[in-house]
């Protein structure tokens, strides 16, 4: 999803509500109890390469920092303490 997208969805809904955010990603989720549940702590822009474990078919991962390979991110940064 873009910046511009979210934006777009965002501006459709009641501004005083707030933001849940959750996974069906089976790494990511505890099959043994309800839906894991984060807040957003922070949005912030940064560089970084993006690269996948196992050549291709693992999971995604971000390199931070700038470099000749990195390109611009816009990061949600999580917390499940909600």
């Amino acid at each position: 999803m873009k910046v511009k997208e979210l934006i777009e969805k965002l501006q459709t809904l009641d501004s005083e509500q707030t933001i849940a955010c959750y996974t069906n990603d089976e790494g990511l989720r505890d099959n043994t109890g309800p839906v894991q549940i984060f807040e957003i702590v922070n949005i912030q822009e940064i560089d970084a390469e993006s690269s996948r474990l196992e050549e291709g078919r693992g999971k995604p991962q971000l390199k931070f920092g700038k470099s000749s390979c990195s390109s611009k991110y816009v990061l949600l940064e999580l917390t499940s303490d909600v």
